[in-house]
């Protein structure tokens, strides 16, 4: 199998894509986007690539760069959640030393 020219150039922009997305996952700089964007980017490889272990590579860090979108998408959820039920255990104890100091 000869390699050529292309495929050396191909393999240099695709290190320097996947150091791109590592930087700017290690800098924090909006993740949503760098994550969508990365997710995108695993799905043009997938078209091109024939080979099963890049594949299963592929399909590994598209499952968990979809998880983080999942959490990140559902944060506000689980945030407000939290603070309903901190409210609520607030208003109870409020309650408690309401009735309590009614007692003395």
């Amino acid at each position: 199998m000869d390699i050529g020219l292309d495929d050396i150039i191909n393999v240099n922009l695709l290190k320097r894509k996947y150091e791109d997305y590592a930087n700017s996952l290690t800098s924090g700089s909006n993740i949503k986007s760098v994550v969508k964007d990365f997710i995108s980017f695993i799905k043009q490889i997938r078209l091109t690539t024939f080979s099963s272990k890049l594949l299963k590579i592929l399909d590994e860090q598209e499952r968990i760069a979809n998880r983080i979108l999942l959490v990140y998408n559902i944060r506000y959820l689980l945030l407000i959640f939290y603070k309903s039920i901190i409210q609520r255990m607030i208003n109870k104890l409020i309650n408690l030393i309401r009735s309590f100091l009614s007692l003395i």
